[in-house]
């Protein structure tokens, strides 16, 4: 299955506090792989990577998991 990735660029309104922590509440509420791909085609990658620092360990690796998933997704499809 292909995914869409956001290919915006970070642009500094992206990367404020504000905006930084919006997403990190985002990703902290994933509950599914299907969660982190909707992120991803609304979220700029450097702002989900800037947020992702915010969210507490146990949630990171469920989403450092599920990315990796959806790499390998990618790659086969």
């Amino acid at each position: 299955m292909k995914y869409y990735i956001c290919d915006l660029e970070a642009t500094p309104e992206w990367l404020t506090m504000e905006s930084i922590d919006y997403i990190a509440e985002c990703l902290e509420a994933c509950e599914s792989l299907e969660m982190v791909a909707d992120l991803r085609t609304i979220f700029p990658r450097r702002a989900l990577r800037s947020a992702s620092i915010k969210v507490c360990e146990a949630q990171r690796q469920k989403l450092v998991h599920w990315l990796q998933v959806l790499n390998q997704a990618e790659k086969a499809a």
